[in-house]
């Protein structure tokens, strides 16, 4: 699949370095320790070989200045649920500190990207880091890092097979804003890694229909996603439906957090894959959408009984189906859980939707 738009392979984002240890050199390895009230009472943080735990004190104004002073040679700050958590509790604390005006590096948002398919990944459950100490913020903030070297070669690796894709998701946070921080800093970690193909939102939605040919609805892309790619507070939550749909159908759900913060995920992926567009020229829709064809598919006949018929005179048994099969489809959108393929309906144990294939064999 390719994008239209291509630029040149090589380009990267000014002062974003390809290499990992030396974007780690540059890099503020941080976590705070808070009461369930958003008093801090720990931090930890860890800039090259250098680490520094604050326990007494931390969350007094000297105690966050000697934070700020140790951040201070850092161009990005890299944690787990900076932008949702410690860096609200530190602009509310203390809006003075300069390290809040550093680019973010959130391994919880670039988590869902990196590991879209079950069972994710082996330090992360939900939003939160998988420790293997208590209360100790600086062992959570090297730990974050672990996460974040993972899902570093997850991107390289990615954008080897799928330059495209990999600078879809750099179009897609780049100018994003995370309860009044920038996301800027995710946008560059993918800048590093692929060409900057995608220079307009026809740019991106051209590389989306590409992406997702045959796992969505092409009309309803169209209907749907240009909206979201021109607004740049939006794009993020592309990036996210993307993620899942290159995995849709398999063991792969979205995470709890991802709903959360992103409401409107579910409902975009319904619209996409979930709504027929009654366009009979549809692939998708005609695919998974179409009682009659997958009564040919499945079962081998051409069309449902004509009798007996419903109010409106048409077939009933077609009418129980389609009932069936919107049902189905809509029950998913809710749990964004995986669905059965048709193939598995012959083998469904006692129930409505059993007895009616029955029917339909008869």
């Amino acid at each position: 699949m390719t994008c239209k738009g291509a630029a040149p392979y090589g380009q990267t984002l000014p002062g974003v370095s390809m290499d990992f240890s030396d974007l780690m050199s540059r890099t503020l390895l941080l976590d705070l320790e808070t009461t369930r009230t958003g008093r801090i009472t720990h931090w930890g943080a860890q800039l090259n070989q250098e680490s520094r735990l604050k326990k007494e004190g931390a969350g007094s104004k000297a105690g966050l200045q000697e934070l700020d002073e140790f951040a201070r040679d850092a161009d990005f700050v890299l944690g787990h649920n900076l932008l949702g958590h410690d860096f609200p509790i530190l602009k509310t604390v203390s809006p003075w500190l300069k390290v809040l005006n550093k680019p973010v590096i959130d391994t919880l948002y670039l988590s869902p990207i990196a590991f879209p398919e079950n069972p994710y990944h082996r330090l992360v459950k939900n939003y939160k880091l998988v420790r293997s100490s208590v209360n100790n913020p600086l062992e959570d903030a090297r730990l974050a890092a672990s996460v974040f070297k993972d899902q570093y070669e997850s991107f390289r690796s990615l954008a080897q097979k799928n330059p495209h894709l990999t600078d879809f998701y750099r179009f897609c946070f780049d100018q994003s804003q995370f309860n009044g921080f920038s996301g800027q800093a995710l946008s560059m970690v993918f800048a590093g890694m692929a060409p900057a193909a995608l220079h307009t939102t026809v740019d991106a939605l051209d590389c989306f229909l590409a992406q997702t040919d045959g796992v969505v609805c092409s009309n309803w892309t169209k209907e749907t996603v240009p909206g979201l790619l021109s607004n740049p507070e939006k794009r993020p939550v592309l990036a996210y439906c993307m993620a899942w749909l290159r995995v849709a159908g398999g063991n792969s759900v979205l995470p709890p957090w991802v709903k959360h913060q992103f409401a409107e995920i579910p409902g975009i992926i319904q619209i996409l894959r979930e709504r027929s567009c009654g366009d009979p020229a549809c692939d998708y829709c005609r695919a998974n959408h179409n009682a009659e064809e997958h009564l040919r598919r499945i079962f081998g006949y051409l069309s449902f009984r004509e009798k007996p018929k419903t109010i409106q005179g048409a077939s009933l048994q077609k009418a129980i189906v389609e009932d069936w099969m919107t049902f189905i489809w809509t029950t998913r959108a809710a749990l964004q859980a995986p669905i059965p393929s048709m193939n598995t309906w012959r083998s469904w144990k006692p129930g409505s939707l059993f007895l009616c294939t029955r029917t339909i064999r008869k």
